[in-house]
């Protein structure tokens, strides 16, 4: 079923990783700290997954893919740490509002490193989910903070994080989804435990609650989340994960509000729907599913 319908896959880790901020909400550790021991339990689970899939497979992974794995570790590192710092600095209104901006800079990668040029009604439709987004953040929050050095920082975890998705596109006719996971877990772990050190951030201790739901991060979004759209990436142009992701916040809202019992607005709700129209119809658009049988040749040419 992925191969046929790799958008499936994205859409399925998406709503993966819809459910990390609840867990970080429904925790009592630091954002550097819940990312430190979600990270090293990423390790832990990739690790043996990464060990299963070597003995399945009996294939080793040549350098480049080692380095090409190690390479977007880090930079998914920087991302969730500019990420986390932007937030403390400014708000999460702010640091949603520029999020939305993420699928216009990977688009602008996509053109010049993949020759990726969406049509109209994918761009039309990409706006409206970006509009819907950017109301969800809103309507969540009291309003944008506005601090130039938080600005700063969510401008860098947005190029940061499209930095990652081509990178990860890039990496991925060189080395398997599994061992690229835990090279990347690994790398992006060492630069957040290098963090930790600098800003002496305390890391425990920590209850067992906190670190269940840090081990439940590791697992859900953490390893199948990102194993689904990973997979995907090979499959699909560089510019369609970044729009689907734009439902996150949507997502995490809903759960916040059942699990949380976290108030959701009637504007929310409004604008969530725009942005699950809006992502439908870009994923859906004549111009993605022709750059996604594009794909489908390319690799078919290749094998």
């Amino acid at each position: 079923m992925g191969a046929r319908h790799p958008n499936a896959m994205v859409w399925f880790g998406v709503v993966l990783f819809s459910t990390g901020p609840v867990a970080v909400a429904a925790s009592s550790l630091s954002g550097v700290t819940f990312s430190f021991w979600r990270l090293w339990f990423g390790v832990a689970i990739l690790g043996c997954a990464g060990l299963v899939h070597r003995v399945a497979t009996r294939t080793a992974t040549p350098a480049i893919g080692w380095a090409w794995a190690l390479g977007c570790g880090v930079v998914f590192a920087l991302h969730q740490a500019a990420f986390m710092t932007a937030v403390q600095a400014t708000s999460v209104v702010d640091v949603t509002l520029m999020n939305t901006l993420a699928p216009i800079v990977v688009g602008l990668l996509a053109v010049r490193v993949f020759a990726e040029r969406p049509g109209a009604r994918f761009r039309m439709w990409s706006l409206v989910a970006m509009v819907g987004a950017a109301g969800v953040a809103l309507a969540g929050g009291t309003g944008p903070e506005g601090d130039p050095f938080g600005m700063a920082l969510a401008a860098v975890n947005v190029v940061f994080f499209a930095f990652f998705m081509v990178g990860a596109k890039l990496a991925r006719p060189h080395v398997d989804t599994m061992p690229f996971l835990f090279g990347t877990m690994g790398a992006a772990a060492i630069v957040v435990t290098l963090l930790v050190g600098v800003t002496g951030e305390a890391v425990r201790p920590v209850s067992g609650r906190d670190l269940l739901l840090c081990a439940g991060v590791a697992l859900l979004p953490g390893f199948v989340g990102h194993f689904s759209v990973t997979w995907a990436l090979r499959r699909l142009p560089a510019n369609v994960p970044p729009v689907i992701m734009l439902t996150i916040p949507v997502f995490s809202g809903f759960g916040a509000w059942w699990l949380l019992g976290e108030a959701v607005t009637l504007l929310q709700v409004v604008a969530g729907l725009a942005t699950v129209a809006g992502v439908a119809g870009a994923v859906w658009s004549a111009s993605s599913r022709r750059g996604a049988v594009d794909e489908a040749l390319a690799l078919s040419e290749e094998s």
